[in-house]
Formats: C-alpha cells, structure tokens, sequence
C-alpha cells in the first residue's frame, strides 16, 4: 500500500515536468531586441562562406566590408499573436547600402518571410546581392537568442543556403 502512494506521488509531482513542456520557439526573444551581424552565407550543411565571387579581388573586397562594424546588420521589431511575430526589419548591407521592410516568422513550424527594399548601391559586390537575395527569398529559420540561421534558395540554384547570423548587441 506505501509503495502504491509513493508511486501516485512521484507520479503526480512528475506531471508539472510534462505540462510544462512547448515546442513553439519564443520568437520574440529570438528575433527582437538585438542586432543581428551576418557572420557567413553557406550551402545548407556547409560552415563555410560560399564562393560567390568571380575572382580573389571581389572575394577581398566583400569580406573587407563584411568584417566592418555596421555592415551586414539586421534590426527586428515585431508583436507577437499566437504563435506568429509580424513587424518590421531594417539594416545594413554595405556602407552605401541600407534596406527595410516587413517579415513575419511562425513558432510552430520555423517558417519565416520577409520582404525587403533596397536603398542606396551594391555596385557589383556579389556577397551584398546574396544577402538582400536570400533575405527576400528566406523560407525558415533556426535558431536561438544568440545564433539565427535564415535559409533560402536561390531563384538561380537548387540548393539550399544558410545565413548564419551572430547577435552583437542588445537594444
């Protein structure tokens, strides 16, 4: 009879343990609050950056600016209903180039969208075309408050890329 109790208890105290358990992400301190810098672009599997560049002098040039604070920056805002966060990106490409516009992301299924607008130049930096590219092309992300990988395909590939984004500061 004491063991039967004394199972009943572990039992009960064991239930919060599973109550407790959500397979949705906190989208909201995944995404907001931070300044996401892209770190590299990668074939999906892959860590290292993808050879976007025609030549050594373009690669040189693209990872100078890439590795310049205030470039390749993402900002997120958004509210959260349900399981989804709608709102607004911003950020900075190159030096001569900014862009902004919405983006929403799903906590259920890690599905992500977002439309960008451009402004300023990229001239022909390869590495700054792939990034608004696969911005606008993202389909799903992963993820934590410190690491967000964005992943897309290319209209020109079928593989798929990773972005793979670091948090460098908090707002």
């Amino acid at each position: 009879m004491k063991r039967s109790i004394f199972q009943l208890v572990g039992l009960l105290l064991l239930f919060p343990l599973f109550s407790g358990c959500n397979d949705s992400d906190d989208v909201a301190a995944i995404f907001t609050g931070k300044t996401w810098k892209l770190n590299y672009i990668t074939i999906d599997g892959g860590h290292e950056m993808f050879g976007f560049w025609e030549n050594k002098e373009q690669e040189k040039a693209s990872i100078k600016e890439l590795n310049k604070n205030g470039t390749y920056n993402i900002v997120f805002d958004g509210t959260v209903e349900g399981d989804v966060i709608n709102g607004n990106i911003k950020g900075s490409v190159i030096a001569t180039g900014t862009f902004e516009g919405k983006w929403s992301a799903n906590a259920k299924n890690n599905n992500f969208k977002t439309t960008v607008a451009t402004a300023g130049s990229y001239g022909n930096d390869k590495l700054a075309k792939s990034f608004i590219e696969g911005l606008n092309a993202a389909t799903s992300y992963e993820g934590d408050s410190n690491n967000l990988y964005l992943l897309y395909k290319p209209a020109s590939s079928k593989q798929t890329f990773r972005m793979v984004f670091r948090a460098v500061n908090n707002k």
